[in-house]
């Protein structure tokens, strides 16, 4: 079913389950990279899933993108469902201005920067002579400026300059993904573009982007706007986001302000944050040093030491990110059941090529494990193993429960299946009907946890409960698309339950934690 999230983010189509539908267990969780690109669609959540995909429409040959290096990794070590949004420095974009006897119809193109190779052609074939409204317009995407490759063409036949007319250029080229109309079209139709005596050879006009700078995209166009949609908010309408990746326009990395409103995306929708390590870590004594004065920590984000490099043509060696390939290894490791650990499962990355840029001893790995940091390590020609097995939770903080990485996704993975499972309330009376509706749909999935061992306890009662009733709804039956309701499960001891309310209210539901329990589940 679909279901509209009405939060402070601004509203949003939602793609959810419907009443007694199952709540999946398998498939994987998608992975979100929010960064610059060269070009293609801003501010827009778009699904890839090759690495050929991503070229066609977020790179250039000719630029050096980071994104697409990270993308490479995620999907030769194995990743699945990634989403990229790009964030740009700039909102100007090219023109195409196609001249005609009542002045020039003017162009935009649908995405920003300088680096949208765009071009168009005008014909008149098979329009009948007495009809002048009306023309052919051809409109493409190169590869490179002037090049024979071309990546994207739209053709829009007999399309009118006539706005009471249903083919009118302004409406039909509301569909396009290249270009729309600017103000209004002339009074008169353009003239077509072919070569002097050769009517049948379209003359095509080129996108002027000569005047428009492309400055680095800043935190703030990271974040974006809630009541837009726009940056990490464009992320709002995707249900099941495991990871976000973030990446800044510049090599510092995101700042403070970029991180937090990150951070508080991913505990909303329960997801983790992965961060880039800094580019002046150096040896272990750099991220030793910061740890002492670093302000931001969470129980949903991850880092690494040492970063990773690569000697190139030039003999010297250059950073490379390993976000990618570690996104993808955590994809893989949390496609297991069960709970799992570093020495059960562990993690490898296959970055091709690819050297550390330091090498790390025993007592270095826990020195920085006990940090929140994570360790890459050599454990062979050919891989290089991810350990640590944490996160950035302050050892002195009550968080300290989520310090172990596997398994914050592991109860992550629940809380964002239930939240995303249970939208369909929103359209419905709260009543007893939907109360118990709403406990079978959420026990069957933690049975069917239970059943692959992903729960502790021998029996299901000693593995979970879920209470929705009327204490739970108090002051809620007869209230459309309000319900609440509390979920308990065991992950490591049968009968220790670690608690969470779900808060469905307004088209958005908040899930709050309310800690450990061992009897809650028999109140009522």
């Amino acid at each position: 079913m679909t279901s509209t999230d009405t939060s402070a983010s601004g509203t949003h189509v939602v793609e959810g389950l419907a009443r007694g539908q199952a709540i999946p267990v398998d498939s994987d969780f998608v992975t979100a990279f929010i960064a610059p690109t060269p070009r293609g669609p801003v501010d827009r959540a778009v699904e890839i899933s090759t690495s050929e995909q991503f070229e066609k429409i977020f790179d250039l040959p000719s630029r050096n993108c980071r994104l697409s290096v990270i993308i490479r990794d995620f999907f030769a070590n194995g990743g699945t469902n990634a989403v990229v949004v790009r964030i740009s420095g700039t909102n100007k974009r090219s023109r195409m201005y196609l001249p005609g006897p009542a002045g020039n119809l003017v162009l935009e193109a649908c995405n920003p920067g300088a680096l949208e190779y765009l071009r168009a052609a005008v014909d008149y074939d098979g329009i009948e002579p007495g009809v002048c409204g009306q023309f052919n317009l051809v409109l493409q995407r190169l590869r490179e400026p002037d090049s024979v490759w071309v990546e994207t063409q739209e053709y829009f036949r007999r399309i009118s300059i006539d706005p009471a007319s249903r083919d009118y250029v302004g409406y039909v080229l509301n569909q396009s993904t290249l270009a729309m109309l600017v103000n209004e079209a002339p009074t008169a139709r353009p003239l077509a573009t072919c070569k002097s005596n050769f009517l049948s050879q379209p003359e095509y006009v080129d996108a002027e982007r000569d005047n428009i700078e492309q400055p680095a995209p800043t935190d703030y166009d990271l974040i974006g706007s809630g009541h837009m949609g726009t940056g990490l908010n464009a992320l709002e309408h995707i249900s099941d986001i495991g990871q976000v990746c973030l990446l800044s326009g510049s090599d510092g990395g995101p700042g403070p302000i970029a991180l937090l409103a990150a951070d508080n995306f991913c505990r909303l929708h329960q997801a983790i944050l992965l961060i880039e390590p800094p580019a002046e870590w150096r040896d272990v004594n750099d991220p030793v040093r910061d740890a002492a004065r670093r302000v931001f920590s969470s129980p949903n984000a991850v880092t690494w030491f040492p970063g990773l490099q690569v000697r190139k043509s030039d003999n010297e060696f250059h950073s490379v990110s390993a976000m990618g390939a570690v996104a993808a290894a955590l994809v893989a490791a949390n496609r297991r059941p069960g709970v799992k650990s570093p020495e059960t499962a562990p993690v490898f990355l296959r970055p091709s090529g690819l050297q550390l840029t330091c090498s790390l001893g025993k007592a270095d790995v826990q020195r920085l494990r006990r940090m929140g940091i994570n360790t890459l390590t050599l454990s062979s020609q050919r891989h290089i193993q991810l350990q640590g097995n944490t996160t950035l939770t302050r050892n002195d903080t009550l968080a300290t429960n989520w310090q172990e990485l596997d398994r914050r996704f592991q109860v992550l993975f629940i809380l964002r299946r239930i939240r995303n499972a249970t939208r369909w309330t929103f359209f419905h009376e709260s009543n007893a009907d939907i109360w118990s509706a709403l406990t079978d749909q959420i026990e069957s999935f933690l049975a069917e946890l239970h059943v692959r061992s992903m729960l502790a306890g021998q029996h299901a009662s000693q593995a979970f409960y879920v209470k929705c009733d009327r204490d739970t709804n108090q002051g809620l039956a007869g209230s459309t698309g309000e319900v609440s309701f509390i979920v308990g499960f065991a992950l490591d001891r049968p009968g220790e339950y670690l608690a969470f309310r779900f808060q469905c209210s307004h088209g958005v539901c908040r899930v709050v934690e309310l800690g450990w329990d061992s009897g809650l589940q028999l109140a009522g």
